[in-house]
């Protein structure tokens, strides 16, 4: 009867330890962040919702950031133009508003804080398509 008992709790301290070993940490250079309109990061524009940015690994050294959304399993893959380790102590990212389009401008984490360069040709083009002077040209 004890021996039934020893191996009953034996296999749960296992089952309980795989458990808790498998749960990933998030790393100190995540950001999760719930983003409630359209912006344009990379060139590229996502949609609102639930993002996490994220290093991408490389054993290079790389600063690629990964910005991805499993609610629209979207994603975009960037080199920020500044890194500044200074600690912030908490997480965030920050959008420039231009007209009605907002660009992804920088992100910053606990342990140092990435600015992503915004084209000033987006934001000229964004402020013309706000006051309604945007042309298209084509042939046809």
């Amino acid at each position: 009867m004890n021996k039934t008992y020893v191996t009953v709790l034996f296999t749960l301290i296992c089952v309980v330890g795989l458990g808790l070993g498998a749960r990933a940490e998030e790393r100190e250079d995540t950001v999760i962040a719930k983003v409630p309109y359209d912006f344009v990061v990379g060139g590229q524009v996502l949609p609102g919702g639930t993002y996490r940015v994220s290093r991408v690994d490389d054993a290079s050294g790389s600063l690629e950031l990964e910005i991805s959304s499993y609610e629209t399993r979207t994603s975009v893959l960037l080199i920020p133009t500044v890194v500044d380790d200074a600690q912030t102590g908490h997480s965030q990212i920050s959008l420039q508003h231009v007209g009605d389009t907002y660009f992804l401008n920088a992100i910053r984490t606990p342990i140092g804080t990435y600015v992503i360069h915004v084209p000033r040709s987006a934001i000229t083009v964004a402020q013309m398509k706000n006051q309604g002077t945007v042309t298209s040209s084509g042939a046809n």
